[in-house]
């Protein structure tokens, strides 16, 4: 580039940048000349109004007598003219401020922009201000308080030459006095807000005129342009505002002045405004048979008139709507509150419009809580649903069980809708979900009772009204119920209990019919030490039944009414059995069988009285007393009585209506529990995908990600239906089970919550191990029913063939998921029932646990080449002879693990991994292939079962045997479950337990 171009390019630079700042100093000066005249215009103005604001504030207020005790009147209009004088106060201190800040703005440099005019910058406050004084003022104006302080003090301001000055600067020929202080309070002030107007009109002229610039200052300018512009509108908006809330107040004043004195002592208030009159837009309302000839529309309130009948209405709830009159095809407005629809008819449709719009205007003013700006604003959408829906507050008069409650929260059209609290004046209190006019969705209900020193709580879920779901209360007396609810009344399965530490302290579990003990239910009375199991009626016992007591004696009977009756089974702790007719206090009497301990058996005519024992006339029986006395031992009560199907229906129930009742959220919640936010949170325990994994391993079916598991049951079912695989299935019911907020898992829990009550505690009897094991498959056989409703055919068809699939079965698919939830108590029944045997093969397993390695594996008739010994390093101060635990460690282990699960599959796949076990440390023992035959495999098994010390192996064995699918009969598993049976029976022989092995 030559320096002639280096020339010009600098030189344009500089030229450029000249010219911008030239035009920047053109554009503040022109600022400076037209925003220089508006701020001292105003400033002028303002200084004027502030002297005439002084004169007056100490011409009037500071004339104004302290508290007049003896003056009634003066007591009722004082507070709002103390009011208007601090109003007042606070007006002339905005007003001195102003001006300071106009002073202020003139003294600055050139640059200061009109948006330090406080009238530009501050426009919204200015627009306050003036609200907050008129809002002062038309309260004095509405009560008459210019005419009370213009007799009041008369004699004081005749005397007063400034105050007649100011009077007569405003006084017309024959104005009253009252008139010319209304005047002095609001004339001058109302003018200055057109003075400001006229002021920022010229300045906005100015701005426009000046448009035009480019670059940096321009895009100042119109920024400017613009402030100025919108500080004009809330102005314009101000003088609109002002000359209708004095139009407002002085109609209100009227109305007052001419309606009778105790209707103006109910209504009238400072604050209170006359919308509309029907003097003046005619219209008519009527409520029922009831017509009224005068409708007055306050800001607040809505008045009805006809003679000395007055009825009023909050606007909060009320509910205006344009309809047409069937009978005459007349348009009319339909006023609904929550007691009375009103009925609005105008003659002409220009007068219906006008208060349809009035209403509207006047009830979403009054619920937002502030009047519109300007005055009646334009309507937005939301404020036309405020219209439909709002939160309010209201107490009934007289509308039936609702008669004096006071209702806080959530309408819609005039009814009862969404969230609110319910109050009575007897301390009854409801908070909740409310449906047109109802209880509705989940609730809480206190009712005070015992003189109101204790309350009864209920959280329920409703339904039109009535308690209808799943709920829990807390009664007064220290009794409480969580369980199912219908129509007001337990229904359904539910709990029933009394905290202990009281009186009569019991805990009821089972069913219920219209708030009596009905169906299947199991009671826990503490102070007797009973449990019964069975059947009621009425709320007592009725039908077949169990009762087991704390010192293990077991009835077996039918009850009639709450007694025994007919014949019946008593079983003690001690092996002993009755089986005869029985009083109805369960006392022996009449004839009868007694098996005692040793088998030795009495059949004839038995009776027991308190203090004599028991008395006996018949035949005593030694035969076959071995086999009696572990009939005995063996006896399980509630066989083929109470049978699987007859119990806990109730639990079942709530599950078959809510698959029934679609996705309906007060379905779901109603089953579910309380408040189910969404399905996340049940999204969140299915899934629970941990970091870095693939989303897909956790779905519940493919095209899901992990926090899209449903809760709604539409969903649930509609996953179900997606299935493709068993395997699939497996894991969603898994976690499904395991989780509180599906509908499955909230079944399981209930299950569970039974099962406990039924065979824990007192119930962990032996001769209920049977009742608890059909009980257990029955829940899997009804579950593996529901699943499978709702699987697509396709797959139930595929998983069904035994070519194709691996097959459906309540044994293979559900049984293994549920049964650790039942497995504490259910194992402990086992526990209990072999009790004697386990004895038995614990005493057999610390003898052998005696023996070395070689002398047990000899002791078994293990074949010597068959012994793993060969690996074992010993020290010269060892021999094989003193080697122990260190033969088939493998196998050992392995086995140990058949008691770290409840999965009875599990089980049997730890019991076929023992035998590879052994076979591999065969085989490695022969240096080839080698498959035991039974006559090796029984002794080695019997090693490996010595030196597991599996403790309650008995349990597990029955477990797994009544467990386990019954397909797998007479198979491999059959097989090796049998060869492990044999195992635990030979050890409880008596030549090992009573230790003659060799030395």
């Amino acid at each position: 580039m030559s320096s002639c171009d280096h020339w010009r390019q600098h030189t344009g630079s500089v030229v450029s940048w000249e010219c911008e700042s030239t035009a920047k100093e053109l554009h503040s000066s022109e600022v400076r000349s037209y925003g220089t005249a508006a701020a001292r215009t105003l400033l002028d103005a303002d200084e004027a109004l502030l002297r005439h604001l002084t004169d007056i504030r100490h011409a009037v207020l500071d004339q104004l007598p302290q508290d007049d005790t003896a003056d009634p009147r003066w007591q009722c209009q004082a507070q709002n003219i103390m009011r208007l004088s601090e109003g007042f106060c606070a007006f002339c201190e905005r007003l001195e401020e102003n001006c300071t800040s106009l002073s202020r703005w003139l003294c600055q440099e050139p640059m200061a922009g009109v948006r330090g005019i406080y009238l530009v910058g501050d426009a919204r406050g200015v627009r306050d201000a003036y609200i907050k004084y008129f809002s002062c003022f038309t309260n004095v104006v509405v009560l008459g308080g210019f005419e009370f302080l213009s007799r009041k003090m008369s004699s004081v301001w005749k005397k007063n030459k400034e105050l007649q000055r100011l009077v007569s600067d405003v006084q017309k020929s024959g104005s009253r006095a009252s008139v010319c202080l209304h005047q002095l309070f609001h004339e001058r002030i109302q003018k200055q807000i057109s003075q400001y107007a006229l002021v920022l009109t010229q300045l906005f002229d100015d701005e426009v005129c000046h448009l035009g610039v480019s670059g940096a200052a321009g895009s100042r300018q119109a920024e400017e342009c613009q402030e100025v512009g919108s500080a004009l509108k809330e102005l314009v908006g101000l003088q609109h505002y002002v000359s209708q809330v004095l139009d407002e107040a002085n109609s209100t004043k009227v109305l007052w002045q001419f309606t009778g004195q105790k209707l103006t002592d109910l209504f009238r208030t400072p604050a209170r405004r006359l919308q509309e009159d029907s003097k003046q837009v005619p219209i008519s309302a009527s409520l029922g048979r009831s017509a009224y000839d005068r409708v007055l529309l306050f800001d607040d309130l809505l008045l009805l008139l006809q003679g000395s009948d007055v009825c009023s209405y909050n606007l909060t709830t009320l509910w205006a709507e344009a309809i047409v009159e069937e009978t005459c095809d007349r348009r009319c407005i339909r006023v609904t509150s929550p007691e009375d629809d009103l009925i609005l008819v105008a003659e002409r449709a220009e007068h219906e419009v006008v208060w349809q719009w009035k209403l509207d205007q006047a009830i979403r003013q009054c619920l937002s809580g502030h009047r519109d700006f300007p005055l009646w604003g334009k309507e937005t959408d939301n404020k036309k649903q405020s219209l439909v829906s709002r939160f309010a507050e209201y107490t009934f008069r007289n509308l039936g069980r609702f008669k004096n409650a006071t209702y806080q929260g959530q309408w819609t059209c005039g009814r009862l809708h969404g969230k609110g609290t319910l109050s009575w004046e007897d301390g009854r209190n409801y908070t909740g979900d409310f449906k047109d006019h109802q209880e509705h969705g989940f609730g809480v209900f206190v009712i005070p009772c015992h003189g109101g020193e204790a309350h009864d709580c209920y959280k329920c879920h409703w339904k039109r009204g009535q308690m209808q779901g799943y709920g829990i209360c807390e009664y007064g007396n220290n009794l409480t119920y969580r369980g199912f609810f219908l129509d007001n009344a337990r229904h359904g399965f539910g709990v029933l209990e009394k905290s202990r530490g009281e009186k009569a302290t019991f805990r009821y579990v089972g069913h219920w019919e219209n708030n009596k003990k009905s169906g299947y239910g199991v009671l826990e009375d503490y102070d007797s030490g009973q449990r019964y199991i069975g059947m009621w009626q009425d709320n007592q016992r009725h039908g077949h039944g169990v009762v087991v007591t704390q010192s293990g004696l077991c009835y077996q009977g039918c009850f009639v009414n709450n007694k025994l009756t007919g014949v019946g089974t008593l079983l003690s702790d001690d092996d002993s059995a009755f089986e005869g007719e029985f009083t109805e206090e369960l006392q022996l009497r009449g004839k009868g069988k007694m098996v005692l301990p040793n088998g030795y058996s009495i059949e004839g005519v038995f009776s027991s009285t308190f203090g004599d024992g028991l008395q006996t006339t018949g035949v005593l029986m030694t035969a076959d007393s071995d086999r009696s006395a572990k009939d005995v031992q063996h006896l399980q009560l509630g066989i083929g009585t109470l049978t699987t199907e007859t119990r806990w229906v109730g639990i079942y129930g709530p599950l078959e209506e809510y698959l029934r009742s679609g996705s309906a959220d007060l379905s779901e919640e109603a089953f579910l529990g309380f408040h189910v936010e969404s399905s996340r949170a049940m999204k969140k325990q299915l899934s629970g995908a941990p970091e870095g994994t693939g989303s897909e391993e956790y779905l519940v079916f493919s095209g899901r990600t992990s926090s899209d598991v449903p809760v709604k049951n539409s969903d649930f079912i509609q996953d179900l239906q997606q299935v493709t695989e068993v395997e699939q299935l497996e894991v969603y019911l898994k976690k499904a089970f395991q989780s509180s907020v599906h509908p499955l898992g909230k079944l399981v829990r209930f299950l569970t919550m039974a099962f406990q009550a039924t065979y824990s505690g007192m119930g962990a009897n032996k001769h209920l191990l049977r009742m608890a094991q059909e009980e257990v498959k029955g829940h899997a056989t009804k579950i593996f029913h529901i699943v499978r409703a709702h699987l697509s055919e396709s797959f139930v068809m595929a998983a069904e063939d035994k070519d194709t699939g691996c097959g459906l079965s309540c044994y293979a698919l559900v049984l293994p998921l549920i049964l650790p939830h039942f497995c504490p108590e259910l194992f402990m029944l086992y526990m209990l029932n072999h009790e004697r045997d386990n004895g038995l093969y614990w005493q057999g397993i610390v003898h052998l646990g005696l023996l070395s390695d070689t002398k047990l594996l000899e002791f078994l008739d293990v074949q010597k080449h068959l012994w793993p010994l060969t690996d074992l390093h010993l020290t010269a101060s060892k021999r094989y002879s003193l080697v122990k635990d260190q033969c088939f460690l493998s196998a050992i282990k392995c086995l140990q693990n058949i008691s770290m699960t409840a999965n009875p599959q599990l089980k049997l796949t730890t019991l076929l991994r023992t035998l590879e076990e052994i076979e591999k440390s065969v085989a490695w023992v022969l240096n080839r292939d080698y498959k035991l035959p039974m006559d090796d495999l029984l002794p080695l098994l019997v090693y490996v079962v010595s030196r597991a010390k599996i403790q309650h192996l008995g349990a597990e064995i029955h477990l797994i045997r009544d467990m386990m699918d019954p397909s797998g009969t007479g198979g491999l598993y059959d097989f090796l479950l049998t060869a492990l049976e044999s195992c635990y029976e030979h050890i409880q022989k008596d030549e090992i337990r009573r230790g003659r092995v060799p030395d």
